[in-house]
């Protein structure tokens, strides 16, 4: 008896320290709320978004969501799409996003950006790596699916709950609170570019290696492995088709030969692999279309993407199109307005 009466009184007491940390942790929580890096409109807004609406969804790093652009690929060929990717985002929140998406959304495509099976990192709660955690997990609404990624995202007990409660991280921004802290409602959150993030033309050349000389395979960190085919398993188990892909960004001669072993790993289990680092010729991109050595900006996104919309429509000529959608019309407008300045 009493045992029970204080594992019901611990629960108590769990659920209205719940209760009251959320609301304060969404004021005290870091925003990204404007300029080219918005983040917290794009993952937050997601969830705001019509529930199945979109054909095909991107996951991955920042190398996704500068890559494709929905809004293109929907001019291009009318199908819907959405960029659910973070900053450095690793396989084990791939994983996560995924399954988020799939509480709204029944893509009949899913689309991998790859470039996080590279990482040689564990974990990144730890030192100064903790601003790549809290940005996968700051903008996802609390859910055990949420609790399962802050448990696998640290080595220890402490790590886990500051993954899942950032109170524990922003409790000193108290004094730095601005009034889009207080007025920011995640239910209003909108991304008119549908995850895309258009990085600005810097016009220096980043001439892309010769990774046609990387023939060999270098194995990927073990965590790494596990959460990709854990990923592959996931779509296989939800009847999804999935693409694990490398956007165009200068491959490093390492990095092909780990991207090697994703390709291998791909055949394994009868997934599609493609890597566009070998198309710049067809794609027409210049050495110049890079905001930096390995993120396309705007201006080769949206190449990019015209490109990568032909070779939907050609692998899946069975996607729904909705190429008349009004609001999707307007922001497709925006959309042109903003390229329209570096062009």
């Amino acid at each position: 008896m009493k045992k029970t009466k204080f594992f019901c009184s611990a629960l108590a007491f769990l659920v209205l320290l719940i209760l009251v940390l959320t609301p304060i942790q969404h004021i005290l929580a870091r925003k990204s709320l404007s300029g080219m890096w918005d983040m917290t409109n794009k993952i937050a807004g997601f969830y705001n978004e019509e529930e199945d609406q979109f054909e095909v969804m991107f996951f991955g790093p920042s190398h996704a969501y500068a890559a494709f652009s929905p809004l293109v690929i929907w001019e291009e060929i009318g199908v819907k799409s959405y960029v659910f990717a973070t900053q450095q985002q690793p396989l084990w929140a791939t994983y996560t996003y995924i399954k988020e998406a799939l509480k709204t959304q029944s893509p009949s495509l899913i689309v991998v950006e790859c470039r996080m099976a590279f990482g040689d990192k564990e974990y990144y709660a730890q030192g100064d790596d903790w601003g790549v955690t809290y940005s996968y997990m700051d903008d996802i609404p609390l859910s055990w699916n949420k609790a399962e990624l802050a448990w696998v995202s640290a080595s220890d007990l402490e790590g886990k709950v500051s993954a899942l409660f950032n109170f524990m991280m922003y409790h000193s921004r108290w004094s730095t609170l601005s009034r889009s802290d207080l007025t920011f409602r995640r239910s209003q959150a909108r991304d008119p570019y549908k995850g895309f993030v258009m990085l600005d033309p810097q016009e220096a050349l980043q001439p892309r290696p010769a990774i046609e000389t990387v023939s060999g395979s270098v194995p990927l960190l073990e965590k790494n492995q596990h959460w990709l085919e854990e990923i592959i398993k996931l779509c296989q188990d939800e009847g999804i088709e999935l693409w694990l892909v490398k956007t165009p960004s200068n491959l490093e001669l390492e990095e092909k030969a780990m991207l090697n072993t994703v390709k291998e790993t791909a055949a394994k289990y009868g997934v599609h692999f493609h890597d566009f680092n070998e198309d710049y010729a067809s794609i027409g991109l210049k050495d110049s279309m890079f905001y930096d050595a390995h993120h396309l900006d705007a201006l080769g996104a949206s190449r990019f993407s015209q490109y990568f919309a032909d070779v939907l429509a050609s692998a899946r000529p069975q996607l729904k199109t909705d190429p008349s959608d009004p609001v999707w019309e307007a922001d497709w407008d925006t959309y042109q307005a903003a390229l329209a300045h570096f062009e």
